[in-house]
């Protein structure tokens, strides 16, 4: 059994010119079901145990090689066009945000808020980690909003944030528009990086690494001080051991051994799903697992998206009556 988490899909699939036939003959032919959960916490309960034990922004955040006390919370940074207009419209994978930018922006948020015992790091252009220090702000319990900024319905607007989060938000739009990473983008006709939108906060759960010092005043995990290659709440989840450790399952390699050890997977993270990273999965997992699905090398296979849940057997491969579509129509 392979599980593969294609989260966000249906969001980009609308905006999507091309085919991917073999996504699209595997979305077809598998028995479909609503997901009464979200993924993330599919995940942790294929983990053995419910997501609350397992925090989502301090379990990410050790994916992508951060560690350290305090909540931590998930953040993605979100775009206004060149106008001002759209705040919290524009996601952070169509920002294109360079690394410059993302590190200028974060060192402006410490050097305004370092004092009020709050840091912001960054793990990769598009997520990055708010980090509040309880003991010098007297502050628990911000969990941010509830649902990544990809999961709300067009037109949705997400449930309000606690009122010191909220107001903290406030002030990040107004340092973040004046800065100038915004002002250079305002003049090139760019889209500016307007706000924030953290979620999935919590407190770091315990690790049995020896941490070391690492930049900001946080700790790090010495054997995983990169960014997570896939979904960091699974890299997170395999750093914890209570998922194993990742082989490399790449399916063109096809092994027995490796399908087993790496039988979850999540390619794209949350924030970096768009029509390129489609194409990938099309080429990388859609087309070879179809193939392994026929020649019944697989068990079954799941496809976690963000709202359903498609398995397949192996017989369910060959019902070639079940024509493809377009993924807008299947997601």
């Amino acid at each position: 059994m392979v599980n593969l988490f294609v989260t966000d899909m249906e969001t980009v699939a609308p905006a999507v010119a091309t085919r991917q036939p073999a996504l699209e003959r595997l979305l077809a032919r598998a028995a479909v079901r609503r997901l009464d959960q979200p993924a993330w916490a599919w995940l942790a309960a294929l983990a053995g145990g419910e997501a609350g034990a397992w925090p989502l922004a301090p379990v990410s955040a050790l994916g992508d090689g951060r560690n350290g006390p305090g909540s931590w919370l998930r953040v993605e940074p979100l775009g206004a066009d060149a106008e001002g207009q759209g705040g919290f419209r524009l996601r952070a994978v169509g920002l294109r945000i360079a690394s410059a930018e993302a590190l200028a922006l974060s060192a402006a948020f410490n050097e305004t808020f370092a004092g009020d015992g709050l840091r912001l790091e960054v793990a990769a252009p598009e997520r990055w980690y708010l980090v509040v220090d309880a003991a010098a702000t007297g502050l628990r319990g911000w969990r941010g909003f509830e649902l990544p900024a990809g999961h709300l319905q067009p037109g949705e607007r997400p449930a309000p944030p606690e009122p010191g989060l909220r107001r903290l938000l406030s002030e990040v739009e107004l340092l973040f528009h004046a800065h100038p990473v915004n002002e250079a983008r305002r003049a090139q006709g760019i889209a500016a990086i307007a706000g924030m939108h953290p979620w999935g906060g919590g407190e770091m759960p315990q690790c049995d690494t020896q941490p070391e010092a690492a930049a900001g005043g946080a700790s790090r995990p010495a054997a995983l001080a990169a960014p997570a290659t896939e979904e960091p709440y699974l890299a997170g989840l395999r750093r914890l051991g209570v998922l194993p450790a990742l082989t490399p399952f790449v399916p063109r390699a096809w092994s027995l051994a490796s399908v087993r050890a790496g039988s979850i997977a999540w390619p794209v993270p949350i924030e970096s799903m768009n029509a390129g990273a489609l194409d990938r999965l099309e080429a990388d997992w859609a087309v070879p697992l179809l193939a392994q699905l026929r020649r019944g090398r697989l068990k079954a296979l799941r496809i976690i998206t963000s709202r359903r849940v498609f398995t397949l057997r192996p017989v369910d491969a060959w019902r070639t009556w079940r024509r493809p579509r377009p993924l807008a129509e299947l997601a």
